[in-house]
């Protein structure tokens, strides 16, 4: 609690953010495709690969941690987006165009080949759907996992208003609201398909309030943090409890992952020991690698797993993922070392000229160090 009280750069959520990328990148390795891989769904039932998609749901209660904490350091909603903004777009920016890039030489790639226009819901943080509507062109998205960071822009820009607007209970209050809303009405479709349900289905799925549970258990995970108050810590148990069952609806496996992933989440608020282990030097590394490696991973590396695993006996199937992620890793950390920061240092005098003209209330004559973009 003292570190986040300090405003210090909290080292377990780093750990955290390792244990979510490797979950995403062990799904997407063995279990996403298996009419594309050379060893089929082999490991389907393997729960630690098939359930790697919680990895995401990982993301988004760390998120409602981060994002409370950021806001509580900014003035004003523009300040807010504008932080956000330099911390998400110099990793998409490039990453964009390493994928762009390389896309000719990965033609197994399971998203297929990439045209100009698949750029732009990356580097505009607006899904491909809308873009199709808006041009009337066909746009897709260049990665598929680009499509939680539209989910988390959405939370970004409706938490922001309400935060200033309506001040942080009432904001969380509405989270949670929006998420049994979008609950309420896909229950609905489901035991009553003749109730005319089309408009709020469509709003609700528009802002992605599905996923709103998740960001507001996060958000009061962090209240906790901040005052130590047990009914805080209950209700975000509460709300992360009712968002695994959600996402659980599939099978019971599903609902037993996901609930034990909100425990694993708990106890690492709790417990000095699991804290401990999430500064593990490797989940630090990945922690910290694991946004351009998000953004970049899944076709580079299905499309080598593809190219690589039929030469490899089924026998080994397990051994053949090891290199690709390997290489996506390395990649994942060039970009974190070097070309993100290099981009931001560009992109800083565009910064400090947008924050005056939206008049966010900040210093921008000293330009956020690389350091303290880590903690936003």
């Amino acid at each position: 609690m003292d570190s986040i009280k300090s405003g210090s750069r909290i080292e377990f959520l780093d750990g955290l953010r390792g244990v979510a990328i490797l979950l995403v990148i062990l799904y997407h390795a063995y279990v996403r495709w298996p009419e594309l891989i050379p060893f089929g769904n082999m490991f389907a039932d393997f729960p630690l690969f098939a359930y790697g998609w919680l990895g995401v749901h990982l993301f988004f209660i760390i998120s409602g941690v981060v994002i409370f904490m950021t806001l509580e350091k900014c003035h004003n909603f523009q300040e807010f987006i504008l932080r956000r903004w330099l911390r998400l777009f110099p990793a998409m920016l490039m990453c964009s165009i390493v994928i762009f890039a390389t896309a000719p030489l990965f033609p197994e790639r399971p998203a297929g080949p990439v045209f100009y226009g698949d750029l732009l819901p990356g580097i505009t943080f607006i899904e491909s759907s809308w873009w199709a509507k808006l041009l009337g062109l066909h746009v897709k998205d260049i990665e598929g996992a680009f499509w939680s960071l539209y989910v988390e822009v959405k939370f970004y820009v409706i938490f922001g208003i309400l935060y200033f607007g309506i001040g942080w209970r009432k904001a969380v209050a509405a989270l949670f609201g929006l998420f049994c809303l979008s609950t309420i009405v896909f229950v609905l479709r489901e035991i009553a398909p003749t109730l005319n349900t089309h408009l709020a289905s469509k709003i609700l799925s528009l802002v992605s309030a599905e996923y709103y549970g998740w960001f507001a258990a996060g958000a009061l995970y962090y209240k906790y943090f901040r005052e130590g108050k047990k009914a805080l810590l209950l209700s975000a148990i509460a709300i992360a409890f009712t968002s695994a069952l959600v996402a659980g609806t599939y099978n019971w496996q599903s609902t037993l992952s996901a609930i034990l992933m909100v425990v694993f989440f708990t106890f690492s608020i709790k417990n000095t020991r699991v804290q401990a282990w999430l500064t593990h030097p490797s989940l630090l590394f990945l922690g910290f690698i694991s946004y351009p490696l998000y953004l970049l991973h899944e076709n580079i590396m299905v499309a080598t797993i593809i190219k690589i695993g039929h030469q490899i006996p089924s026998a080994y199937a397990v051994f053949i993922p090891i290199f690709p992620i390997a290489l996506v890793i390395g990649l994942g950390w060039i970009v974190a070392s070097y070309v993100e920061p290099w981009t931001r240092e560009k992109i800083r005098p565009s910064y400090k000229r947008l924050s005056i003209l939206v008049g966010a209330a900040r210093r921008v004559n000293s330009a956020l160090s690389d350091k303290e973009i880590e903690k936003i």
